[in-house]
């Protein structure tokens, strides 16, 4: 996706945090066929990411799960509450429950593994730069055994617009879209969503999808 205004056109900007060099070699590869993502920096330390975003402002950071140095949900923490609109894809070259876990508390978007790189990378960053959570199936799954369910479900006392909703972020749809769904302004969404989150206690969309699942809402 291009944004013009003018004559200038705005490109996704990417930063990629690996400490193996092979992996950024593979993600510039990938990304180097796509006119509107532009990788802008790379990192192979979560410390060094933290200073890097902050100057370079990018609008994805790739992020591998477990790093060198401070730990990679502390930074990708540091990084969302310095660049709120910063949207973190997570790497992993496997499935790895703790860290999934600390990473969606920490604000990830996005969890893909290693060897669905070339498949699944280009679609992943247009999806969440588009406002969507993405998460493999695997990983989904592994996701949703991790929570333990609520003994009751009515203890969140959603109601059914906010149930509703949360039906609708589970199918990955964008703000604009689930609006047009309900037939109610985006504005009036983002309410139910604030809503939603406070009553299931989470602070990002991937972690209420995750507890709605366990919990029979979706």
């Amino acid at each position: 996706m291009e944004f013009t205004w003018g004559s200038q056109v705005k490109k996704i900007s990417v930063v990629v945090v690996d400490d193996h060099r092979l992996v950024h070699e593979a993600i510039d590869t990938v990304l180097s066929t796509q006119t509107e993502i532009h990788v802008v920096g790379h990192a192979y330390r979560a410390d060094e990411a933290i200073h890097l975003c902050a100057k370079l402002e990018p609008d994805i950071v790739i992020m591998d799960v477990v790093m060198p140095g401070e730990s990679t949900a502390q930074a990708a923490r540091i990084i969302r509450e310095k660049k709120p609109n910063v949207r973190i894809i997570v790497l992993s070259s496997h499935q790895d429950d703790e860290n999934v876990h600390q990473m969606l508390a920490s604000g990830a978007v996005a969890y893909i593994l290693k060897n669905a790189l070339l498949a699944d990378l280009v679609n992943t960053i247009r999806a969440v730069h588009s406002g969507n959570s993405v998460f493999a199936m695997p990983i989904s799954m592994r996701l949703v055994q991790g929570y333990e369910p609520s003994p009751q479900m009515d203890a969140f006392d959603l109601t059914r617009r906010e149930r509703e909703v949360i039906k609708l972020m589970a199918t990955g749809l964008s703000l604009a879209e689930m609006a047009v769904s309900l037939t109610i302004s985006p504005s009036t969404v983002k309410f139910h969503i604030t809503n939603i989150l406070q009553k299931l206690n989470v602070t990002t969309r991937a972690e209420a999808i995750v507890i709605a699942a366990k919990n029979n809402l979706i």
